[in-house]
């Protein structure tokens, strides 16, 4: 019986190490005002500026992220070409986005 508790006691401090952050750590951000929003008290509570309104760059806005898991060969091959052709990774992957929509009878959409 003892070794029960010893293994209920191991996977508890496993549960413990791979918990996400609790919620409860926001009681410690002020309640907002009205005349506040939720990204500049969140942004408060971060350690930024309240005058902040929004956490986006505005080089994001009305941007969507595409996202995909690659071998580390395609990453270094795409990090290089773009490194060559002294352009960003996303300008390259925005020609290759383009090329696919052509191949299939799409319009390109741009960058």
């Amino acid at each position: 019986m003892s070794t029960n508790r010893i293994i209920d006691t191991e996977s508890a401090k496993d549960n413990e190490m791979s918990r996400k952050p609790s919620f409860a750590n926001l009681r410690t951000i002020p309640a907002p005002d009205a005349s506040t929003s939720m990204t500049a008290v969140v942004a408060q509570g971060a350690g930024e500026s309240a005058s902040r309104t929004s956490t986006r760059p505005t080089s994001r806005e009305g941007r969507k992220q595409i996202a995909g898991f690659f071998t580390t060969d395609m990453s270094f091959a795409m990090h290089m070409l773009a490194r060559r052709q002294n352009r960003s990774l996303q300008a390259l992957m925005a020609e290759a986005f383009n090329d696919v929509l052509r191949k299939y009878g799409e319009s390109p959409i741009g960058d």
